[in-house]
């Protein structure tokens, strides 16, 4: 498990999380359910995209929804798609297209 400390400061040092939300962030990422946070580890480690499918989803298809989602909101969509499946599906169906069109 990476070092809270460690996450923390580079979510505001390298992705500009406000001081006011990131111990939320860091919360949620702690959380995740270990096959969602194994593909994030890899990732905050090694730059590497490490990929993890849930409920038909992976990062690239999230990312197809989203272009402008950072690799951290990625990885937690995916932990709430184990999570709230319904909820999330739903949410993902509702986001812009890459092409400006919605869904």
């Amino acid at each position: 498990m990476i070092d809270t400390k460690t996450v923390r400061d580079r979510l505001v040092d390298d992705f500009d999380y406000p001081e006011a939300n990131v111990d939320m962030v860091v919360e949620k990422i702690n959380a995740m359910s270990p096959d969602v946070y194994a593909a994030f580890e890899e990732w905050f480690n090694t730059g590497a995209i490490a990929d993890v499918e849930v409920e038909g989803f992976n990062y690239a298809s999230v990312k197809e929804k989203r272009a402008k989602m950072n690799p951290i909101a990625v990885y937690l969509t995916l932990d709430w798609l184990t999570r709230e499946p319904v909820r999330a599906k739903a949410s993902l169906a509702r986001m812009q297209t890459p092409f400006g069109g919605f869904k």
